[in-house]
């Protein structure tokens, strides 16, 4: 009973440790081959659970997760190789215009595009200029002009233009939430609330 608990305790924290290694992508982010390795990592660890062996279980594991490494590294060096392993973007609209040949290629039909415009705060097919299904399954796009957000620094320069005289906001002070990631640092002291 307690070699079963601590054996699951171990694959648990190895499956951590060989899946902190193969990335930090969700699944909806993940190419074929990453998608791959990591539901064969699942199979792996539920073999375990039905008597493989724990060293025969980690170094299926390890064997995985090394030929993931080598696929990324491969790919990262070869373009070739990676749009034969990975895939490439595939154009779905051109110009406001559904490209329905290319969505039937990839076996997506014209609702699932919608519903990604629609998640990505699109109203319009005709206001994306164009648009892909990248490797991942993630759709990409980029607006017409007249569909684009307005930015912060469109609007300072329309202001600047119609009142040059303004005062422009002061920039907020206290800690930025990024340096502590770039730097690597916490801040010291804990605030009251949180305490």
């Amino acid at each position: 009973m307690w070699t079963i608990f601590w054996n699951s305790i171990l694959l648990a924290f190895v499956g951590i440790v060989f899946l902190r290694l193969g990335g930090r992508k969700s699944i909806s982010q993940m190419t074929i081959p990453q998608l791959v390795i990591v539901l064969s990592l699942g199979t792996i660890l539920g073999t375990e659970v039905s008597g493989k062996g724990l060293a025969s279980t980690i170094l299926a594991l390890g064997t995985f997760v090394f030929f993931l490494i080598a696929v990324e590294w491969v790919t990262l060096r070869w373009n070739r190789v990676e749009t034969l392993l990975k895939g490439r973007a595939i154009p779905v609209i051109h110009q406001g215009e559904l490209l329905v040949d290319n969505l039937r290629k990839i076996r997506m039909s014209v609702d699932d595009v919608e519903k990604r415009l629609r998640m990505a705060g699109i109203s319009h097919i005709t206001d994306v200029k164009s648009g892909t299904i990248e490797d991942n399954g993630e759709l990409g796009y980029e607006l017409y002009p007249h569909a684009k957000p307005l930015t912060r620094m469109d609007l300072e320069s329309m202001l600047d233009s119609y009142f040059p005289r303004a005062n422009k906001p002061a920039t907020p002070s206290g800690d930025n939430i990024f340096a502590e990631v770039e730097t690597h640092s916490h801040r010291d002291q804990i605030p009251q609330h949180l305490q």
